[in-house]
């Protein structure tokens, strides 16, 4: 039996993780999924329904696998029950709450069940932030992305213009940026780290046909 190719992609917040993906994917003509829409399409879910979801402890108890179907399309539009909620993804109340969301283990066991699934029998490339940890230890290649925190700011900040037309301040969005690392890093369910044998590129001084052609030549060796 022919193992299928699984490239984990991982790393901080705005640290061009998606982008490479997007563009790896199309150099190699295998699929990527970004993980980070779904915890924010997840967290998108539960503030529709605040009343209802209004402590840790409802989140916990609740039964997302009989209540909650997700569909992600390779455009990287996310469904849920149905619903296209792509255009909502990056609101900010979505980016100030999704890494609280991210921090509950039944969020995270749910998607990353539905995250092993998606990845069962393809090849494909996954984003996100524990990917090659956690979702696919066994990844035949792991990148770790990552660059100073400026410069993940100033990528954040064109992203939410391009969706939303938002002018954010540099030092508000550093700061934002600087409480979501905070947060990824200390929590006790898949923290961020790279894994052991992931490669690490820093991709401050390339651009990205550098960063993808690093990992590309990697993969065809």
């Amino acid at each position: 039996m022919i193992d299928n190719l699984h490239i984990a992609i991982d790393g901080p917040a705005a640290s061009g993780k998606t982008a490479s993906a997007k563009k790896l994917s199309k150099e190699l003509k295998i699929p990527y999924i970004d993980t980070g829409i779904m915890y924010r399409g997840l967290s998108y879910y539960l503030l529709t329904k605040i009343k209802e979801f209004n402590s840790k402890n409802v989140i916990e108890n609740f039964d997302f696998d009989n209540n909650v179907s997700m569909l992600v399309d390779e455009d990287q539009k996310i469904f849920i029950n149905d619903c296209d909620i792509t255009q909502y993804l990056y609101t900010e109340e979505v980016t100030k709450l999704v890494s609280f969301f991210a921090s509950i283990e039944a969020v995270r066991v749910y998607l990353v069940k539905e995250q092993r699934l998606m990845a069962r029998n393809k090849d494909l490339i996954m984003v996100g932030r524990d990917i090659g940890t956690v979702v696919l230890p066994n990844a035949k290649y792991k990148f770790f992305l990552d660059c100073n925190i400026q410069t993940r700011a100033n990528r954040r900040i064109d992203q939410e213009k391009k969706h939303y037309g938002n002018n954010v301040d540099i030092d508000k969005k550093m700061n934002q940026i600087k409480k979501r690392d905070l947060t990824d890093k200390s929590r006790e369910l898949s923290p961020l780290k790279s894994a052991k044998d992931a490669i690490i590129i820093y991709n401050d001084h390339i651009n990205l046909i550098q960063t993808v052609q690093l990992m590309k030549n990697i993969v065809m060796e």
